[in-house]
């Protein structure tokens, strides 16, 4: 699995830094167990069919992952929901996206 964390970029307009996720850094994570693939979820909103899926992933204890980072699972790249959570045998991230 990879984490992806954005680089930095000046906002043209403001100066002041932003997120470029054009120049991501990536590093290799091996997780503690394989990657548990979410429930598949398919929402109809204002008659529009969107598809969530995802991953739930087991880090090595004290990973700094944020969820300001994106993950690529089986070549797949994944946005972090919410806060990982931090277990005293690991950490637990929520990963997924809507399609659709």
């Amino acid at each position: 699995m990879v984490v992806l964390t954005a680089g930095s970029t000046t906002d043209p307009y403001s100066n002041e830094p932003k997120a470029d996720w054009d120049n991501p850094t990536s590093r290799t994570v091996t997780t503690l167990a394989p990657p548990e693939p979410r429930p598949t979820d398919e929402q109809v909103i204002d008659a529009r069919n969107a598809v969530v899926s995802g991953w739930t992933l087991y880090l090595p204890p004290d990973d700094p992952i944020t969820a300001y980072d994106r993950v690529q699972v089986r070549g797949v790249t994944y946005p972090v929901q919410g806060t990982p959570q931090q277990w005293p045998v690991g950490v637990v991230v929520q990963a997924y996206r809507t399609e659709g």
